[in-house]
Order: structure tokens, then C-alpha cells, then sequence
């Protein structure tokens, strides 16, 4: 039986080695991929297709991992995403444009699994420290 650890390292792995068959590989064919915005991706062509979109807007972005909660069927882990932003990001409202500006952000995934594959992703992200850190909306005040 392939543990929770194994699964994850292989997505990471496959996602910053920008290897697609590989991360596909490692989802199963009827996958769930949930990110902010209300937007759900249903099986591995559409997940494969926003993945290929983020490869593109940062290209040079790499993924670590930050606290995780494992168990046989699921996991709970933190993901820090690292890079610039320079080509276009597709988002609800339309393509954005590069910024050139570099990101550091923090996201948790919600992970189920299935016969040592990822069945369903949820990710959950503060899409205002995004937008902030791309240079397209004011940083918060310190309250001073």
C-alpha cells in the first residue's frame, strides 16, 4: 500500500520537475481539483491544462511543503508556492498580465486518496495576499 508521504512527495516532485505525465499519473483519472474562486477541475485533461497554465504564468515556480497531517486515506499539508510572475495568469475575471513581481505564498491542500492515487485536491489560499504580492492591490495597513 503506497503511504500518504509517497503520494504527495510524487506530486511535488513531478510538479517541480514540470514533468505532466508524471503528476497526471499520480491522480485519479476522475480527479477533483478545487481552487479559490469557486472553480472546480473535473479529471486529469482539465487538471493537466491548469497546471500547464501555472507552469506558464511562473515559470520558475517551485513548491515546498510546511506542516502536514497525514492518515491512509487523506492529508491535510501546507504548500508554500515560490516564484515570478511572468507570463499571463488566467483568473475568473479575464488573463492578467506579467508583473515581473516574485511571490512567496502560503496555501493548504485538502487531499483524498484512492488505491495510492490523489482522488480529490482542495486548495484553499488568500487569494488578497496573491493579488498584494503581485503589485495589483494595496498592502493592508499595520494599524499604527
Amino acid at each position: 500500500m503506497t503511504s500518504a508521504k509517497e503520494i504527495l512527495e510524487r506530486n511535488i516532485t513531478a510538479v517541480n520537475g514540470r514533468d505532466l505525465d508524471g503528476y497526471l499519473a499520480n491522480q485519479q483519472p476522475d480527479v477533483e481539483f478545487v481552487i479559490p474562486g469557486g472553480i472546480t477541475f473535473r479529471g486529469r485533461e482539465q487538471v493537466g491544462q491548469y497546471i500547464q497554465t501555472m507552469w506558464a504564468a511562473f515559470p520558475d515556480a517551485t513548491l515546498t511543503f510546511g506542516q502536514q497531517i497525514l492518515s491512509d486515506d487523506g492529508a491535510a499539508t501546507e504548500v508554500v508556492l515560490r516564484g515570478t510572475h511572468t507570463g499571463t495568469l488566467a483568473t475568473p475575471n479575464g488573463p492578467l498580465p506579467p508583473t515581473g513581481r516574485r511571490v512567496n505564498v502560503q496555501s493548504v491542500s485538502i487531499l483524498r486518496f484512492e488505491d495510492g492515487r490523489i482522488a480529490s485536491e482542495h486548495v484553499y489560499m488568500d487569494q488578497l495576499e496573491l493579488m498584494t504580492q503581485l503589485g495589483l492591490a494595496p498592502a493592508p495597513s499595520s494599524g499604527d
